[in-house]
């Protein structure tokens, strides 16, 4: 009686590990603990400054920390055509020639520190002008990010 007993209680432990298991593997269930990976709960706002403005929040849950503006397009749905390091469209933003896309954010690692800085205000937070690439962003919970174009002559 005592085997059939501690039997059921291995198998029943057993069956928690591989459940657990499978859930992170195959679901992609977050560990809170991870501090390469988003928490449970993180997300962070994308404006694309088209007629009409799109604003989109993001959920970062799960996702390494190490992403970048691209990994937040894909994660969102959100189209875009990216020829080298510049994107030359997002969303419905495709901007013609002297116009070009320009971005901001919140995060103060990727603000433009030249001379040329330029701010927005966005839901009362200052957006600086991002100094580095779509591809080279830095995405922190609770960020904004917009998109909009600049005319260059």
């Amino acid at each position: 009686m005592k085997n059939k007993t501690l039997r059921r209680v291995l198998l029943a432990a057993l069956t928690i590990i591989v459940l657990s298991v499978s859930c992170t593997a195959a679901f992609g269930c977050t560990d809170d603990n991870d501090p390469n990976v988003f928490a449970s709960g993180a997300s962070m706002t994308l404006v694309i400054d088209s007629d009409p403005r799109q604003t989109v929040d993001v959920d970062l849950s799960g996702m390494d920390k190490d992403i970048d503006l691209v990994d937040v397009l894909d994660k969102a749905e959100v189209s875009y055509d990216l020829q080298g390091t510049m994107l030359k469209s997002v969303g419905s933003l495709a901007p013609q020639a002297p116009e070009y896309i320009y971005i901001y954010t919140s995060v103060a690692a990727d603000y433009d520190v030249s001379q040329w800085a330029a701010s927005i205000e966005y839901d009362g937070k200052e957006l600086i002008n991002s100094g580095v690439g779509a591809l080279e962003m830095t995405i922190e919970d609770g960020c904004v990010v917009f998109v909009g174009t600049i005319v260059w002559r």
